[in-house]
């Protein structure tokens, strides 16, 4: 298995580590990162225009050792809901899915 290169930087004084081959950046922190804080950081990292998840998963698969953040990069055509409601996503492919399954089930 190839080594990925991983970045290290420091922003607000947190330590933040950044895989660009994944798409994947982590933040210790102290338990008072704040949300504009982790938008900075994502910024810093990838540029401001760049969209980001923060995943949380079910109880079952919960890994909870130390004050932690993560973010995953979404790429172009990756579905991101849209807060603002601008995107017209109605011919994409995931819209037409839904449609036709929702057609399909009554």
């Amino acid at each position: 298995m190839m080594d990925r290169e991983i970045a290290s930087l420091t922003c607000y004084g947190f330590a933040v580590k950044v895989d660009a081959a994944l798409g994947h950046l982590w933040v210790e922190h102290d338990g008072n990162l704040t949300w504009d804080q982790l938008q900075e950081i994502k910024a810093v990292a990838w540029g401001r225009e760049a969209r980001a998840i923060e995943v949380y998963p079910a109880a079952s698969k919960l890994v909870n050792s130390r004050n932690c953040r993560h973010l995953w990069r979404l790429g172009p055509m990756d579905f991101c809901p849209d807060l603002l409601g601008l995107d017209d996503s109605s011919d994409g492919l995931q819209a037409r899915h839904a449609v036709a399954w929702s057609e399909a089930r009554g």
